[in-house]
């Protein structure tokens, strides 16, 4: 507890100082350092009462009887409130990406809304790694708004923040190198970097496909929900995008080569080590593969090939990366990949709202494999 004013400051903003005779001080809250004011005693003072209100926490017991809302219940709040864009509740990997999000801002827990000032939003994004950084503010902007909305506060401090931008160290894939990778993959993953190369689809979107998503002579897509990644050129935006791929005899043959002895829904698929069909009830089918799995061989076998022996382990091109190999080649070829990638803005995807019909967007595979041996 500070101790009290003598006579001649009593009436003193607190953390306003007189610095020698005639010149005014004021020690930041915070930081405990001081700052210069001056030598005029009413700018000093209006200074050091602005400050107060920007700086000094509120005291959780005023909070509580002017009723605040703390930061914790209104991000509570916010999560069990919050839909895509379509409406729907948030896809799992949404709701942990923000769940981790608000994890950085542990310490605002238990204070009110209102005492989240610019400063402590500065100073906990700037504390955090960029990739965490970018993600936290885009995430407290989006709360401070519906705050807003509410009638809780005025101003967004988030939104004055300057964004960081991180700086890429992974890779673009060569021809060369994918191909050396290509070479020493397993079948089911060199299916895989073909339907890749072929369609433009994400990970996610490729292990995701079944024999009964190719009827009518197209293959259909429903792509999973993306997170706003600056290095995918083609994200969409929140929501489902449905692209209907024609199927040409160079996409015929890439399935066809998908197609073994193994009696699998999906037509990318592997056979576990050790597992039988009985011993998988985990997964909605005993020979899906994991997302993570798929990025976990890969780079392995990158690595087996030595496919970028001048890269360190950091810059090595996942098989993310070969999306935006795919979409340079079509490029090249003269034949645009946006509705194969799927659309990048919402006036050109055709989102799927609750109780509407799903419009399936046309596309065709605009290059042949460019693997020699195929």
């Amino acid at each position: 507890m500070s101790r009290p004013r003598s006579k001649r400051n009593k009436d003193l903003p607190p953390n306003l100082y007189r610095s020698g005779v005639s010149t005014w001080r004021y020690r930041h809250p915070l930081t405990g350092k001081f700052h210069g004011m001056g030598s005029d005693k009413a700018k000093a003072i209006t200074a050091a009462r602005k400050l107060n209100d920007l700086l000094v926490p509120s005291s959780g017991l005023v909070s509580s009887v002017m009723g605040e809302i703390t930061f914790g219940e209104f991000s509570q709040k916010f999560l069990s409130e919050k839909r895509r864009k379509d409406g729907r509740p948030l896809a799992a990997n949404s709701l942990r990406s923000y769940k981790h999000s608000l994890g950085q801002c542990e310490i605002w827990e238990k204070e009110a809304l209102s005492s989240i000032t610019l400063l402590k939003v500065n100073q906990l994004l700037d504390s955090l790694p960029a990739s965490t950084s970018i993600e936290t503010r885009s995430l407290l902007i989006q709360m401070f708004d519906l705050a807003i909305s509410k009638g809780l506060l005025t101003e967004n401090p988030a939104a004055q923040t300057i964004k960081r931008y991180r700086v890429k160290q992974r890779k673009r894939h060569t021809l060369e190198g994918l191909t050396l990778i290509r070479e020493a993959a397993p079948q089911w993953l060199k299916n895989a970097i073909d339907l890749a190369m072929l369609t433009t689809q994400r990970r996610i979107d490729i292990i995701n496909m079944k024999w009964t998503d190719i009827h009518d002579g197209y293959l259909h897509v429903a792509q999973e929900k993306t997170t706003d990644d600056p290095e995918d050129e083609y994200d969409l935006l929140e929501g489902s995008g449905y692209v209907r791929i024609k199927i040409n005899p160079e996409l015929q043959s890439v399935l066809d080569r998908c197609k073994d002895k193994v009696v699998s829904p999906y037509i990318i698929h592997r056979v576990p080590k050790g597992k039988t069909k009985n011993k998988s009830q985990s997964k909605e089918h005993w020979t899906k593969i994991e997302a993570g799995y798929v990025s976990k061989i890969f780079l392995d076998v990158l690595k087996k090939s030595n496919a970028y022996p001048d890269l360190k382990s950091r810059q090595h091109p996942s098989f993310h990366e070969i999306r935006a190999l795919s979409i340079h080649l079509h490029k090249k070829a003269g034949k645009s990949a946006q509705t194969l990638a799927g659309h990048a803005t919402e006036k050109m995807t055709e989102m799927y709202a609750s109780g509407h019909e799903i419009i399936w967007n046309d596309a065709d595979v605009g290059i042949d494999l460019p693997f020699k041996n195929q």
